[in-house]
């Protein structure tokens, strides 16, 4: 992860191209062998043997246990496959578009995982630099074999850069997670992966009827542990994962529309897809981060100190403080210890902003907060506090949910919660349902 070379453990195109061709090869030698070479070559032997392999494609697809990627990967394929059994040609941007509306069709809600977004956006990039929809020509390369050799590696890292350029923005919102390092390690994984692991598959499948696979494991095992140290190595570099704050809602749009409009136009308008891509990236340094964080039931409580956050209640190696941290751009919330954050029998008091912060634990202790603290933050019903007091109660506080706080010296300037980001939707977690996680 800290490497950005997790996705290539996700069953994806390659994956699926490795297993289709190895099939389709196969058969095709085969029928070669048994069959006069006039009988061989006919466009019907080809349209079975491209009918069998769509079959053990289907086969395989079910046995990965359908994650999205691969479902993906298997519409294009079998595309390919049945552009052969029915001889025409197939249009590599419109199989995607094809495969989107598909996945869309059948589960509507795919839309918004994170396994989608990332593949569907880095194969439109991909795809887009295979057609040369953008500057990607390198005419002067294309002469003699070592220029060949040269020019397919250059577009190996090329690929590498394009599809971590295409995913970033993306991965940031969704994960708030950025890899320093990422288009490094892709540019040097990805030959790797596509020039010695992925043939070197594809050779274990070929020796494994004749009982030699075992050279091709041994073949493979150093691949692995090639790439291992690759990840080991990136992920050992200084500031090698960062973490910052999701892109705001307007700036995702703007990405993603560029990044459309980039890769799907085909005249020099293309370009201004460009201007999109960047106003919607920089829209990150528009993110005002909150001064206090506070789930529904006060298991977890973090705020703004000094330059950074801290965590007056729960647990840092938790799920709900660990995503808080990465949503704050930290990798871990370091414990509230005085005099920020005090605590005695009738409760606990924080200082943000040079504000009294509250949390009382009864009655008694509400009405000595009343009359020292400038917010309270309760989950009991009926304060009993006067107007100089902003109290914080179960009408904001739900259980399931997270209120966010923004403050400055004279008191509560915005309040938000987890359902005011979520909407409230027929699918939405219900409060009563929601559990905070400890």
């Amino acid at each position: 992860r800290a490497s950005n070379l997790y996705h290539i453990i996700a069953i994806s195109g390659e994956h699926m191209m490795i297993i289709s061709g190895v099939i389709f090869i196969s058969l095709r030698l085969l029928l070669l062998l048994l069959f006069p070479k006039r009988m061989a070559l006919r466009p019907e032997g080809k349209s079975v043997i491209a009918i069998i392999s769509l079959m053990m494609v289907t086969v395989y697809l079910f046995v990965t246990g359908l994650p999205i990627s691969a479902v993906r990967a298997y519409v294009m394929i079998a595309l390919v496959l049945m552009a052969i059994i029915f001889r025409r040609q197939v249009d590599p941007m419109r199989s995607l578009a094809f495969t989107a509306l598909l996945i869309l069709l059948f589960d509507p809600p795919s839309l918004l995982d994170p396994g989608f977004q990332l593949s569907f956006a880095a194969t439109l990039a991909l795809v887009a630099l295979v057609e040369k929809r953008f500057m990607v020509a390198l005419p002067t390369l294309e002469r003699g074999r070592f220029r060949s050799g040269l020019h397919h590696l250059v577009t190996l890292l090329l690929a590498s850069v394009v599809a971590e350029a295409a995913t970033t923005p993306l991965v940031i919102s969704m994960f708030n997670n950025l890899s320093l390092y990422g288009v490094f390690a892709n540019a040097v994984a990805t030959p790797l992966v596509s020039l010695f692991l992925m043939p070197t598959v594809a050779l274990f499948f070929m020796l494994l009827p004749l009982g030699f696979e075992a050279w091709a494991l041994d073949l493979l095992s150093l691949g692995i542990k090639a790439l291992l140290a690759l990840a080991h190595f990136v992920a050992g570099l200084p500031h090698a994962q960062w973490f910052v704050p999701s892109l705001p809602s307007f700036g995702l749009a703007l990405f993603v529309g560029g990044l459309l409009w980039l890769c799907l136009w085909q005249t020099r308008a293309r370009r201004y897809g460009l201007i999109a891509i960047i106003i919607g990236v920089a829209s990150v340094f528009t993110v005002t981060l909150p001064d206090m964080l506070v789930s529904g039931s006060l298991k977890q409580i973090a705020f703004k100190s000094g330059d950074g956050y801290v965590l007056a209640r729960g647990r840092a190696t938790s799920l709900v403080p660990e995503l808080w941290a990465n949503g704050l751009g930290h990798k871990q919330l370091m414990p509230a210890d005085k005099p920020e954050w005090r605590c005695d029998a009738l409760g606990c008091v924080a200082q943000v902003k040079g504000l009294k912060i509250a949390f009382p634990t009864d009655a008694a202790a509400m009405r000595d907060d009343c009359a020292n603290a400038q917010i309270i933050v309760t989950p009991a019903k009926g304060s009993g506090c006067d107007t100089r007091v902003r109290v914080i109660d179960p009408a904001r506080l739900s259980e399931g949910h997270v209120t966010a706080l923004w403050l400055d010296k004279k008191g509560i300037t915005r309040v938000e919660t987890s359902s005011d980001w979520q909407g409230n939707r027929p699918w939405s977690i219900a409060s009563s349902e929601a559990g905070d996680e400890d």
